[in-house]
């Protein structure tokens, strides 16, 4: 599994490399937005109206290549979510996770995500959020910035 998980991230690096270079004179990314333009609403429009892709093949990575997490360890796991969120933020995706959750746990989650379809967009950022904001489904039960453990203790005082 070492040797094809040294492969994977060759080519993800690849594949993120390129795409710098192809958007060089893309200088807004999900962490420029105090810098945008919103004079051109072509993203906003593809966003609301356009069609929606799978992930994998707005990345061209197959999902069928990515190794199912049980088939990795924690570290990984870990490796392998870092470098994907990368390659999604190049792509104009930022994933919403908690602050404070661990790598090696996104993993499961952006495996999942790679079938969902979005609209593809170049510049500006798409949030994909995980949480419905429904305390009884919580998919984060032990990091959810929304519910702390002092919410029912505050309850019980109150």
């Amino acid at each position: 599994m070492e040797h094809y998980l040294t492969q994977l991230f060759d080519d993800l690096e690849l594949i993120i490399t390129n795409k710098q270079k192809l958007d060089q004179i893309k200088t807004i990314s999900c962490d420029d937005d105090e810098d945008m333009d919103f004079t051109d609403f072509s993203d906003v429009e593809t966003y609301l109206y356009g069609e929606q892709i799978p992930i994998e093949t707005i990345t061209e990575i197959p999902q069928r290549i990515l190794p199912p997490p049980l088939k990795l360890t924690d570290e990984q796991k870990a490796k392998l979510s870092i470098k994907l969120e990368e390659l999604l933020m190049e792509f104009c995706f930022a994933l919403d996770f908690p602050n404070n959750y661990p790598d090696h746990l996104r993993y499961s989650f952006i495996y999942k995500l790679w079938k969902d379809k979005q609209a593809p967009i170049k510049s500006g950022c798409i949030h994909i959020e995980f949480c419905d904001y429904d305390r009884e489904n919580c998919p984060f039960p032990e990091y959810c910035n929304l519910y702390s453990t002092n919410d029912d203790d505050n309850k019980k005082t109150s």
